[in-house]
């Protein structure tokens, strides 16, 4: 029997990419009848429902956050990435993998050293177009590094590097249109806008919406992903709009704007049918979708002071295919539709879903499992 632990957790971005992996590796069982068992460990919702989707049992991995400004939570989390080395190790001895896929993120830390000490392979994949501090310790002591743009490759040993995209859900894209729409009661002589924050949702984006919300329903559909955390204040603004505008706009933000906490994958597959444009966040994850389903996009990558400017950077390499990048600082009701108005416009918009479409890697998850299957 031969055994292949996969690593992540947290965001979905650091997860998907697993399931989509796991995936293609279990195809390649099914075609070969070799016995491979798998495991999974990390952290987090996102992990929980990656377990169901492929039928493994996570297991959850202590580990402390890898911060690179000062905060007393360094010092709790330096005794958290204590334990949780012990936890990998003791683990990793009973399991005894022949190689470790890892996803990056803090949870893949400790796993990937003890890897190493008990001289497991190990193999890891970097979603952006530059790493983060976890890959970049773990590429180190990695024998193969999987990369989605080739403009992180500098950032690693050039001899170890595999361009190959980001793995996505192979299922994620290809839903019918017309039960795509008749799914989210959408009427298809009209427009359709998806609006996704990515998993945790976008706050500058849901108010960017809000603010236009009744320019855009006048001409448009919106399919809203929220965000969890944000569905009850922007659902409590759409009533107070619904409410102010019952003699005139307000039948149209009825009919035409959906709102979502969430879309699990058989809504996303739908929404990403549906829609005509859409407008994202600047995920890796979410921008190797989009060009998968081959929509024209905006996108408005979080800023440098919210994050290590990792969206900025994968947004920058979208932007030569054709994508509309909008700062943060630059987010207007009428910057928004003006952008929505040019890529609708029937000279501009089956060119650049021709472009999108080209940044794609559909295969991304089969290269990674080949690779994988050849080393064991």
């Amino acid at each position: 029997m031969k055994r292949i632990l996969l690593v992540g957790g947290g965001s979905g971005g650091h997860v998907y990419p697993l399931v989509a992996v796991a995936n293609a590796l279990i195809r390649k069982t099914q075609e070969s009848g070799v016995n491979l068992e798998m495991r999974l460990w990390g952290d987090g919702d996102f992990l929980k429902k990656a377990g169901e989707d492929t039928n493994l049992k996570p297991v959850k991995i202590i580990a402390g956050k890898l911060r690179r400004y000062f905060s007393l939570l360094n010092i709790l989390d330096f005794f958290k990435s204590i334990v949780g080395f012990i936890q990998a190790m003791w683990l990793m001895y009973w399991y005894m993998p022949d190689m470790v896929f890892t996803k990056g993120g803090y949870v893949s830390v400790m796993p990937a050293i003890a890897a190493k000490l008990y001289m497991i392979p190990v193999f890891i994949h970097e979603s952006d177009s530059t790493p983060g501090l976890a890959n970049r310790i773990i590429s180190k002591i990695s024998n193969t590094i999987f990369i989605s743009f080739a403009s992180s490759a500098k950032y690693f040993d050039s001899t170890k590097v595999q361009l190959v995209g980001n793995p996505i859900r192979s299922d994620i894209v290809g839903a019918d249109r017309t039960a795509s729409m008749a799914n989210f009661n959408l009427d298809a002589n009209k427009r359709t806008i998806l609006v996704l924050g990515g998993s945790q949702g976008a706050k500058n984006i849901n108010d960017l919406i809000l603010n236009s919300l009744v320019q855009l329903v006048e001409k448009y559909q919106i399919i809203h992903q929220s965000g969890d955390n944000q569905y009850g204040q922007v659902k409590t603004e759409v009533e107070k709009y619904q409410k102010e505008g019952e003699s005139s706009y307000g039948g149209l933000i009825a009919s035409n704007y959906k709102l979502y906490p969430f879309l699990n994958k058989d809504e996303l597959r739908s929404a990403y049918s549906a829609a005509d444009i859409i407008i994202s966040r600047g995920g890796s994850g979410l921008l190797f979708e989009i060009a998968a389903a081959g929509k024209p996009a905006i996108i408005i990558p979080l800023s440098k002071e919210a994050s290590r400017g990792d969206q900025i950077d994968n947004a920058a390499e979208f932007l030569g295919y054709g994508a509309v990048i909008l700062e943060e600082g630059n987010l207007t009701p009428h910057i928004l539709i003006s952008q929505i108005e040019h890529l609708l416009k029937p000279e501009n918009y089956a060119s650049v879903s021709e472009k999108i479409r080209s940044f794609a890697k559909p295969d991304a998850a089969d290269k990674i499992a080949e690779t994988l299957w050849s080393g064991l």
